[in-house]
């Protein structure tokens, strides 16, 4: 069970956990990335912009780390030119 409200409200697959500071997310590079706020109200106001909405493809994170499960679309006129 969830012991902080910020982990019953996550909608982004990537979120891992958060402290005061930080939010910890799968890693870009490596295990984990984390990003550093520098007040406690700022995370709080990314974490309700980006982790809890339905609005993830905004934040850096979610964006880079979809690249990974997502491939990028075809570019249908680059197919088309011939050199």
């Amino acid at each position: 069970m969830a012991n902080k409200t910020i982990d019953a409200l996550v909608f982004c697959p990537f979120y891992l956990r958060e402290a005061r500071l930080t939010i910890t997310c799968e890693g870009i590079v490596g295990e984990t990335t984390v990003s550093k706020f520098s007040t406690q109200k700022k995370k709080e106001e990314h974490e309700y912009s980006f982790c809890t909405g339905r609005q993830c493809a905004g934040c850096g994170v979610y964006s880079a780390l979809m690249q990974n499960y997502v491939p990028a679309p075809k570019n249908v006129s680059a197919q088309r030119l011939r050199h």
